[in-house]
């Protein structure tokens, strides 16, 4: 009976975790595909991002 339960807990969970997964990809791909094609190439245009500076551990 134990085994039987933690089957059933192990495979709700993954089928969880997998449902969620499949769900951020689809929305990345619904919403992030478009915001960053580029008007004439259709390809995916390149981002530039600040300069991050780390201080030093001194």
């Amino acid at each position: 009976m134990p085994v039987l339960l933690f089957a059933t807990v192990i495979a709700s969970v993954s089928l969880g975790v997998l449902a969620a997964y499949a769900a951020v990809i689809c929305i990345l791909n619904a919403f992030g595909s478009r915001s960053q094609q580029h008007p004439e190439t259709g390809r995916p245009r390149l981002v530039l991002v600040p300069t991050q500076h780390h201080a030093s551990g001194d």
